[in-house]
């Protein structure tokens, strides 16, 4: 079970192709992980979220996601030399 003070993060970004690919090879190479997936623009500032306060005028789409992959602290010295 991941917490943490067992894992530790391998990769943060927001390109989801990149983080396919990253899954993929840890998928090949059995290590296991876990991934969190954050939209900023749903998160809540006061009244509301930010995207329904300030609209989503002039954010890019590709951005608006953030992808970040955690693996055991024991498996992260194989998992970093492999991406």
């Amino acid at each position: 079970m991941f917490t943490f003070f067992n894992s530790e993060s391998l990769w943060i970004g927001f390109e989801m192709d990149r983080f396919n690919q990253i899954r993929d090879i840890l998928d090949s190479k059995s290590i296991p992980y876990k991934y969190k997936v954050r939209n900023h623009l749903g998160q809540f500032s006061g009244r509301g979220t930010i995207r329904g306060a300030k609209g989503s005028f002039g954010n890019h789409t590709e951005q608006m996601y953030q992808y970040e992959i955690l693996v055991y602290k024991r498996d992260f010295e194989q998992a970093k030399f492999l991406i």
